[in-house]
């Protein structure tokens, strides 16, 4: 699996949360940490980058890496 860095500056709450780790999990992931506080997640994944950020993006937030 690969680490991945991510800053998603539209996640704001609960419910976000919520999207990002079902999104991630869905897509075989895992959500290391989260912290809405600084909009930073970390996630381990089998997936390239690209896929990744595609896979937040469905989830309805935009994700840049750290």
């Amino acid at each position: 699996m690969a680490e991945f860095k991510l800053k998603i500056p539209d996640m704001s709450c609960e419910h976000c949360e919520k999207r990002i780790r079902e999104a991630v999990s869905k897509a075989g992931g895992r959500v290391k940490s989260l912290d809405l506080k600084s909009k930073e997640v970390v996630v381990d994944i089998e997936a390239e980058a690209d896929k990744l950020l595609y896979i937040i993006g469905e989830a309805g937030h935009n994700a840049g890496l750290i």
